[in-house]
């Protein structure tokens, strides 16, 4: 019998382990983090606002924030507003950007992190582990089939 991602009985105790501690340490980040701030009425873009100072890595030495807010004023408030370490003055430039799209891109990078600590560890994943017309294909030389696409859906 096939069982259906794949043959887990080649799998270590070791990788399963590593596979639940991972899994484990998801839920423990699944709850939406706290406003870093609560603008109050009279700021220019009032509400809630979440800012992120990038970790250090090897790639970059930039320390600017990226900073995300919600605006409750109600002329503006059908956006999220972006401000991305990249754009000309980091903080204080926002782009607004549409709830369902921010939505996309905070997914699109939770997936995209969750690869790169699995690649960064060689642990495989699970669901990585999974056959394609009966041939067994790997995370290094294949992609299991995408059940969300990125791309939003066409209104008529």
């Amino acid at each position: 019998m096939t069982e259906p991602f794949g043959p887990i009985h080649n799998l270590t105790l070791g990788a399963i382990r590593r596979e639940l501690a991972e899994l484990i340490a998801l839920a423990d980040t699944a709850e939406r983090p706290k406003p870093t701030a609560i603008n109050p009425t009279d700021h220019p873009m009032p509400g809630h606002e979440w800012t992120v100072v990038e970790q250090g890595h090897p790639h970059t030495s930039r320390s600017y924030p990226w900073v995300v807010r919600a605006v409750d004023d109600p002329a503006h408030a059908d956006a999220v507003y972006v401000s991305s370490p990249d754009c000309a003055n980091p903080g204080e430039d926002f782009t607004p950007m549409n709830p369902t799209d921010a939505r996309r891109i905070g997914l699109a990078f939770l997936a995209a992190a969750d690869r790169a600590d699995h690649l960064a560890r060689c642990v495989p994943r699970l669901e990585d582990h999974w056959r394609v017309a009966g041939h067994a294909a790997t995370t290094d030389t294949a992609s299991p089939p995408r059940s969300t696409p990125l791309q939003p859906k066409e209104t008529r």
